[in-house]
């Protein structure tokens, strides 16, 4: 088992105090955004084993590249509203901006690499995000209630894809008299008239535990909580509106998936008493194991990584990581909660 450092995002909407009180270090004022435990090239974690070796050595020197990426999210406003492309998107968009010669820390770059970013989100504290379309009828209704009666005949006359274009493209419609919960929000951090994309999208409370699975095209956006993100080992964003970063809408509209979907969330399936599986069409595997004892895992897969959340769990403390190779067993003694993802 190789016990991991990872690398910490201080992005602008991170929280300044959530992960480090996970960790237990004091906070230096800075937004604490995410920590990530992968491979990829962007925030590439390191074995945590100073005493045998001195020089740092990455995780990919040792296992080569993870087809996934696991990270701690804080998030203590809304994030942007982004899509991520399929594998098949990423390969031809990698590639254009390849030929293009667009340096890859350039900040109009979208493609990182060309590999896709399903992705599943847990969450550790209630957790809110909006994420996915709803039908019409839906959000003629949620307009109706805000009091947003000429973007409800826009859906009438040319649908929810439609509306969400207009507004994204900066289409004037009067402001709602009633926003809702996740307009105010919006609008508290970036007074933007496009936060009426919420009235036409799914706004999602999770409690700790529940999760969503965002596959490819899936347009959301996380508005604030604490939570475990397993994602596939890639960086690629294409953000429309929400952030000073690069925004393509041409390439959003391209990529998103601008049809009504159903309750994105997922919902653990309790497999004994400490193990619960998180089933959705991801290509990596999420569990959750609460310890309280001696729990023992054996990695069967060809990539399993273990993080702890809460409590202590053998040498892992909350916020920790751990890399275990195929065919290698790991007993763990403790009280703690920590989740296994493989591939």
């Amino acid at each position: 088992m190789l016990l991991l450092k990872g690398v910490t995002q201080h992005y602008s909407w991170g929280d300044r105090f959530a992960l480090p009180t996970l960790l237990d270090i004091t906070a230096d004022g800075r937004p604490w955004a995410e920590i990530w435990y992968g491979t990829h090239p962007r925030g590439p974690a390191q074995i945590d084993d100073s005493v045998h070796r001195p020089a740092p050595t990455y995780l990919a020197d040792e296992v080569g590249e993870l087809p996934f990426i696991v990270k701690l999210l804080a998030a203590a406003m809304p994030l942007s509203l982004q899509t991520h492309p399929s594998v098949e998107q990423a390969v031809v968009g990698f590639a254009r901006e390849e030929r293009a010669g667009v340096p890859n820390d350039a900040k109009h770059r979208v493609y990182a690499d060309d590999r896709a970013k399903p992705e599943m989100i847990v969450a550790l504290t209630t957790f809110e995000a909006l994420c996915g379309f709803v039908s019409d009828d839906a959000a003629i209704e949620a307009c109706k209630a805000a009091g947003a009666d000429d973007l409800a005949a826009r859906i009438h006359t040319e649908g929810v894809a439609g509306a969400a274009k207009a507004i994204l493209r900066g289409e004037k419609f009067a402001t709602p008299k009633q926003p809702s919960d996740a307009m105010r929000e919006l609008d508290e951090h970036y007074a933007d008239p496009r936060s009426m994309i919420a009235l036409l999208m799914h706004h999602v409370h999770l409690a700790p535990g529940e999760a969503l699975y965002l596959d490819a095209g899936n347009v959301h956006t996380y508005l604030h909580g604490m939570a475990l993100e397993v994602q596939g080992g890639s960086d690629n964003v294409v953000r429309a509106a929400f952030t000073d970063k690069h925004i393509d809408l041409d390439e959003f509209f391209a990529v998103a998936r601008m049809t009504a979907i159903g309750d994105p969330r997922v919902l653990p399936e309790r497999i004994s008493n400490e193990t619960s599986a998180y089933r959705c069409a991801a290509p990596f595997e999420v569990m959750r194991h609460e310890l309280n004892g001696t729990f023992a895992i054996t990695a069967n897969r060809a990539h399993t990584m273990i993080v702890c959340t809460s409590g202590r769990a053998g040498s892992l403390t909350a916020g920790g990581a751990a890399y275990v190779a195929r065919g290698e067993s790991v007993a763990l003694d403790g009280t703690a909660t920590i989740y296994t993802v493989s591939a």
